[in-house]
């Protein structure tokens, strides 16, 4: 993914084109991040010129979403705060323990049990947020490489390396290499969630935008990929650790 400086801050962007542009534009959304979109067949001017030329729309614009973010739900790791696991609810419930000297994290009937080194502080956040930042890992370790090596068989795609990462905005991504990253946070998502992302970023190994071809290649494999991608739209907010 490219990058370009903007008032001395590193910005991420991605191009594509629409068939529906009529101009070249530029669009920001905390789901796709920074885009620069070109009507079809259209490559000019230069992506740099563009952002450039809207670089004090795209610092307000990001400032502002920064912002609202901000102000949407925060984790506390409290005891009772919910969390899902592959789309299930769990109560995070902190206990002390006398093995170990970190924190650990387990699922222990319907709760999401933090097991705290006794002469530790019980409410230390960055301590809790580890203990199950490391749970989600763990679980996604031991998920998805099989899962996207399931539907990549069934759907008939070929794929290079798979990266697991926790990152704020992307579920998922593709690159001209067959790379794909997978978000770890795709573990507190319904399964059926899951194979949509999953999906999504194998049929960008044969189209690598958002074309209408592309969305159809998707649908011909997620008949329901419309409420997922809602889905996620509607409860991104509560899906952070």
């Amino acid at each position: 993914m490219p990058i370009i400086k903007l008032d001395g801050e590193s910005v991420a962007y991605t191009i594509r084109h629409s068939k529906r542009a009529k101009r070249v534009i530029v669009k920001f959304s905390l789901e796709n991040g920074l885009e620069v979109v070109y009507p079809s067949g259209v490559c000019t001017p230069s992506p740099e010129s563009v952002l450039f030329a809207n670089s004090d729309w795209i610092k307000a614009t990001m400032n502002r979403a920064r912002d609202a973010s901000a102000k949407r739900f925060r984790r506390c790791y409290e005891d009772g705060e919910l969390f899902l696991v592959r789309g299930k609810p769990f109560r995070l419930e902190r206990c002390l323990s006398n093995e170990g000297s970190r924190a650990t994290a387990q699922l222990s009937g319907d709760s999401l049990e933090v097991s705290i080194p006794a002469g530790t502080s019980h409410t230390d956040r960055e301590q809790l947020r580890d203990a199950v930042l490391h749970f989600y890992r763990q679980l996604a370790r031991g998920y998805l490489p099989v899962r996207v090596a399931e539907l990549a068989a069934e759907h008939g795609f070929a794929y290079n390396q798979l990266r697991i990462k926790h990152q704020k905005t992307r579920w998922g991504s593709c690159s001209a290499k067959g790379n794909i990253n997978l978000n770890l946070r795709l573990m507190m998502t319904p399964d059926e969630a899951i194979d949509y992302v999953i999906i999504h970023e194998l049929c960008h190994l044969r189209e690598l935008n958002h074309s209408r071809q592309f969305w159809m290649m998707v649908e011909c494999r997620c008949p329901e990929y419309r409420k997922w991608k809602a889905w996620f739209r509607q409860n991104r907010a509560y899906l952070i650790l």
